[in-house]
């Protein structure tokens, strides 16, 4: 096949033009709201993905002030069994969700930001306790944190 001088031209105008647009599309990098780092194949093989949780965020009267969308991986411990806990994993997403409409996993004094340590122990103590085992899941890690306001 040849290629005329017309090919080329079109050719070379449509990689310029359509480079910038795919790299609009790509995903962020990892950042400081974002887990940042890049799991293990054995770590994903391991574990829950938790997409779309919303948690709401109050102050001390209850008062509603933000909200948190969060994305999530749990990861199970070793030697359990993940396919038993993925198939639980509806049941696990409500207990979280449950336990973020009582207790507000905001940082303190931060409504826009997310106390990850705190959430964490706390949505781990909440999934294992509705799976029925002590050691099921072991770590949570927030892989995306957006804020409404």
């Amino acid at each position: 096949m040849r290629f005329t001088r017309r090919d080329v031209i079109v050719s070379a105008s449509l990689a310029a033009v359509l480079t910038p647009a795919a790299a609009a599309f790509a995903p962020p990098a990892g950042g400081a709201e974002q887990g940042g780092e890049t799991p293990t194949e054995a770590e994903v093989a391991r574990s829950l993905e938790l997409g779309g949780l919303v948690f709401p965020v109050f102050d001390e009267k209850l008062k509603l002030k933000n909200y948190l969308f969060i994305s999530a991986r749990m990861l199970a411990g070793p030697g359990k069994d993940v396919w038993k806990y993925r198939e639980q994993q509806h049941f696990i997403r409500d207990a979280i969700l449950r336990a973020a409409h009582k207790t507000s996993f905001h940082a303190k004094g931060n409504f826009r930001k997310l106390d990850e340590k705190f959430a964490s122990a706390e949505c781990v103590k909440v999934a294992n306790q509705t799976v029925g085992e002590p050691d099921a899941l072991v770590q949570m890690t927030f892989t995306q944190i957006a804020s409404q306001s």
